[in-house]
């Protein structure tokens, strides 16, 4: 589980830049199990990282002149009442293939995931998002 982004890698292509965390560390939100950190906080910590830091990443250096809520993002939680995952996500990930890519990055497979949408996760138009789509 954890928090996420879609952003492009230096080559254009969609890519997930995320903050994963095995569930023996999550902390509990309601009936749900989540990472404790939040977007804001690691976009401050990859400032400061620099653009080193996001080359071997594979990420251009022109994100840390944007700010987290530029980019679509979202948030992947566990139900254990459910057995299942969550994923809360901009509208702009909810295509099968940026779906894939979330999927992989957080090594769900199964029928055990479920992704939706939440006011909380709509960034505005970035048009390089919208012209890239797989």
């Amino acid at each position: 589980m954890g928090y996420f982004w879609l952003l492009i890698d230096r080559e254009g292509r969609d890519a997930i830049l995320a903050d994963t965390l095995e569930l023996a560390g999550a902390e509990t939100y309601g009936e749900l199990l989540t990472h404790p950190g939040g977007h804001y906080h690691f976009w401050e910590k990859m400032r400061r990282r620099g653009p080193a830091w996001l080359r071997a990443r594979n990420l251009p250096a022109a994100l840390l002149s944007s700010e987290y809520e530029d980019w679509p993002r979202g948030r992947v939680v566990y139900s254990p009442s459910q057995d299942s995952f969550l994923a809360y996500a901009d509208p702009r990930i909810q295509t099968p293939t940026r779906i894939a890519l979330v999927r992989k990055r957080f090594q769900i497979s199964g029928s055990n995931f479920v992704i939706s949408g939440d006011s909380h996760y709509r960034s505005p138009p970035t048009p390089i998002i919208e012209e890239s789509e797989t």
